[in-house]
């Protein structure tokens, strides 16, 4: 806010001339006593005075920078004019120089101690300063000399409130006390009860402040909001009902009436009352895209909302083509639909509107991991990598990807740049994990399964693939049984949790009970080769040599380059 220019009454500068912390301010031209002094001493003082009236003259024109060389005239002659000092820091307040606008205050306040109007000032230019701390130092001074000085108490409130609440309120408190319950006081108490969860009293607050403007719609939304907090629902829902039947057309209103339906679970009245302010030809794009993203949020747990949903954002995509969102949120209920080629499409266009946009980049490649589309991630993975370098999660997909498709050196390659963007993602240290196993580094394997299991110990999947890596080395078997056990009560009908626990048994002499678990496993799903081996060898144990003979065929026909199986059924090595 612009201030006004400084301008000081002419009966008031010989007082101020003179100084104000003692009777003469210069001690060293008067002392003597003699006439020819006494002359100059008056000379002084009229060239004070006539300084400080061209410098109150230019402040009046708004020529702060000439007036400044005015006032520093002033102290120059006078070095202890604390109203000098004042409006040298006035000037430079006003030129936007907080620096020197500080330094000029402090000296006023120095020479001036007690001068409320000086402490003041100097309060507000820390304050535009950001310097909260010192401008909170000179009210508590002001505060000490009058404690009645409620403009000063109230600016002490405002600049404490964030992160002294409580103080804060006791001072709107005693402001009330004084001065009555005034919109601003009421509004900052409000919403400092707010903020402490202490909504009885906000809405208190609120309430007081509506029956002194009844037509205030916007704090009628405050109160509603504040009502539902409370979990005070039904006036919420009656006070918003009410003012959406005053003003059917307010459309902020209609929505957080709708909104409010829906914490209702009244879903057929929100849905309804959505479609009616999306039936508007007028309405703003980004009001329908709120619309939009409320829909969407309750679609993820009330699927009739879905079509609602997706018919918002094909509208927005067909108004706004170039707005990344629309896809973005189709891909996602395209996704939870399990329409994984159109969400790949959908979020490849989020790449190409938004290439920064790294959660779209890491569903697409998700998708083509999944569908097994390896070219296309790669060919994906090495885009998104030109614009976004440091997201591990690039390299955690082509890790992957080259793990598939039995690139393990690729692989183990690309799983260390993830591991080395972000140490602390357990996807990225198991599958870091298992690729160092699978090319027998157990040593670098182990270290990562027991760093990974100390940040996430019930993380099935590695508790699954350490335990059946240790088995597999005949290494801490009654540990592997346990780490297994774990993963299968989390999961209990995952075909590889069920092998590994029956081959941990098979190798502590557990037969009859690995039997059990690789028999579920292969009747829960689709047995890999691995397997179906597995059991063959467990009926070889068992003495049922036939239908070993019979499971490792079968594993053969799977995977003709194992060659454990071509040994077991004597067949001569490619």
């Amino acid at each position: 806010m612009k201030k006004l220019p400084l301008s000081v009454p002419i009966f008031l500068l010989f007082a101020l001339g003179c100084g104000t912390s003692r009777e003469t301010s210069l001690p060293e031209i008067v002392s003597a006593g003699k006439p020819e002094q006494s002359q100059t001493a008056a000379r002084v003082r009229e060239a004070v005075l006539n300084h400080f009236i061209e410098g109150s003259s230019l402040d009046a024109q708004g020529k702060y920078a000439e007036a400044i060389l005015e006032y520093q005239e002033v102290v120059r002659l006078d070095p202890e004019n604390a109203a000098a000092y004042y409006a040298l820091s006035k000037d430079f307040d006003e030129l936007n120089k907080q620096s020197r606008a500080a330094e000029y205050g402090r000296e006023a306040v120095k020479r001036d101690p007690k001068n409320i109007t000086y402490r003041e000032h100097l309060a507000q230019v820390y304050t535009n300063a950001f310097q909260r701390d010192l401008a909170i130092r000179e009210y508590e001074a002001i505060l000490e000399i009058d404690s009645m000085q409620n403009r000063s108490l109230y600016n002490m409130a405002r600049l404490i409130q964030s992160q002294h609440p409580l103080r804060a309120l006791e001072l709107y408190e005693r402001l009330m006390e004084r001065e009555g319950e005034s919109w601003d006081l009421l509004l900052q108490s409000a919403e400092i009860y707010s903020t402490l969860g202490k909504y009885d009293y906000a809405i208190d607050r609120y309430e007081s402040m509506l029956r002194a403007d009844p037509g205030n719609e916007a704090l009628r939304r405050q109160l509603a909001e504040t009502y539902s907090k409370a979990g005070r629902t039904d006036d919420a829902l009656a006070l918003l009902e009410s003012m959406h039947e005053e003003r059917p057309d307010d459309v902020d209103v209609a929505i957080v009436l709708a909104e409010m339906y829906l914490v209702q679970g009244e879903t057929d009245n929100s849905l309804n009352l959505y479609r009616r302010i999306l039936s508007a030809q007028d309405l703003h794009p980004e009001v329908r895209m709120r619309i939009g993203v409320a829909l969407f949020s309750q679609a993820e747990k009330d699927s009739s909302f879905t079509p609602v949903a997706r018919r918002v954002f094909e509208d927005l995509r067909e108004v706004q083509p170039t707005d990344w969102r629309p896809y973005w949120y189709l891909g996602a209920i395209a996704l939870n639909a399990k329409e994984s080629d159109g969400a790949a499409s959908l979020f490849a266009k989020v790449t190409q509107l938004e290439p920064r946009n790294g959660d779209a980049w890491w569903y697409l490649g998700s998708i083509y991991l999944e569908q097994g589309k390896n070219e296309q991630l790669f060919e994906a993975m090495y885009r998104a990598r030109q614009t976004l370098p440091n997201d591990f999660r690039i390299p955690l997909l082509l890790g992957v990807a080259h793990s598939r498709v039995g690139e393990s050196k690729e692989a183990a390659e690309e799983l260390s740049k993830a591991y080395k963007m972000n140490s602390t993602d357990v996807n990225v240290i198991s599958s870091l994990a298992l690729v160092l196993d699978g090319m027998e580094r157990f040593t670098e394997s182990d270290s990562l399964y027991e760093e990974g299991l100390r940040i996430e110990p019930g993380n099935s999947l590695m508790l699954n693939n350490y335990s059946y890596s240790l088995s597999e080395r005949g290494l801490q078997l009654e540990r592997a049984l346990g780490m297994a056990t774990k993963a299968v009560e989390d999961e209990p009908e995952n075909p590889s949790y069920l092998d590994t626990i029956g081959w941990i048994h098979y190798m502590l002499g557990d037969y009859h009970k690995a039997q059990e678990y690789i028999e579920k496993a292969i009747a829960s799903g689709e047995a890999s080769s691995v397997v179906t081996e597995h059991l063959g060898d467990v009926y070889e144990k068992l003495g049922r040599h036939d239908d070993a003979i019979t499971e490792w065929q079968k594993a053969f026909e799977k995977d003709p380059s194992r060659a454990s199986l071509r040994q077991k059924l004597g067949i001569p090595a490619e």
